[in-house]
């Protein structure tokens, strides 16, 4: 089995009002210039034995998220929720939806609790997946199964203005809208660890985005994460 790179032992932010732990998972599809892991993008397995640190939290932790890279892209995907969910753990798994074949799988064998869906541009700016899909169709597809499974969900866009702005950003909102998307949609301002840690080493944002207009202009709430107050109101 395919072992986590990495695991936080203990979150209260990554799983909705659980005391959560996160295994992280080598290998992506996509290169996203603002990823803040790129060891985990662009590295190969994992040894850490996350059977034996989860029997030793018994008790303490209610669930266990599935990040990465993209989890989803874990051969033993299916399996490893197995064990996680007989072990009395919810699972919550973080996924660009670009595997929606995998997503089907886990919710019709209800393994998985819960699902942080990254919407990462404008369809009409799609990236295209190995194998030539587009990777909107598959978001849409995925979103798709967790409606019908009726499964509790996010979807959510991590943004940088020199990336996406107020425009994309919007047309992004509506699209998951028009999908029937009726939560709140989270925008995570990118993780800023210093110059040359990003996959794309991007540089500090040169302007700060207005979310007056965002806000006034969604069909959907917004929830802000990681933003600096200080800058970015």
């Amino acid at each position: 089995m395919r072992h986590p790179a990495d695991i936080t032992p203990l979150t209260f932010l990554d799983y909705p009002k659980k005391a959560a732990c996160i295994f992280w998972y080598t290998g992506c599809n996509l290169r996203c210039p603002y990823c803040y892991n790129p060891e985990l993008v662009l590295g190969r397995g994992g040894g850490l034995d996350e059977m034996a640190f989860l029997r030793e939290r018994a008790g303490f932790l209610d669930a266990v998220v599935l990040s990465g890279g993209e989890a989803s892209l874990n051969p033993d995907i299916v399996p490893l929720c197995r064990q996680i969910r007989e072990m009395g753990y919810l699972v919550k798994i973080d996924t660009n939806g670009s595997n929606p074949k995998v997503i089907r799988e886990l919710l019709e064998e209800k393994l998985i609790n819960y699902v942080a869906l990254d919407h990462k541009m404008p369809s009409t700016r799609s990236w295209r997946l190995p194998g030539g899909n587009v990777l909107f169709d598959k978001f849409k597809e995925t979103l798709r199964l967790l409606q019908i499974h009726s499964l509790p969900h996010e979807v959510r866009t991590t943004v940088h203005p020199g990336l996406l702005d107020e425009a994309d950003i919007l047309q992004m909102i509506r699209e998951a809208h028009s999908l029937g998307y009726r939560n709140t949609y989270y925008l995570q301002f990118f993780f800023d660890a210093g110059k040359g840690k990003t996959l794309g080493n991007l540089p500090p944002p040169e302007r700060r985005y207005d979310r007056r207009l965002l806000d006034d202009m969604s069909p959907l709430t917004i929830g802000y994460r990681n933003f600096p107050e200080d800058r970015y109101k």
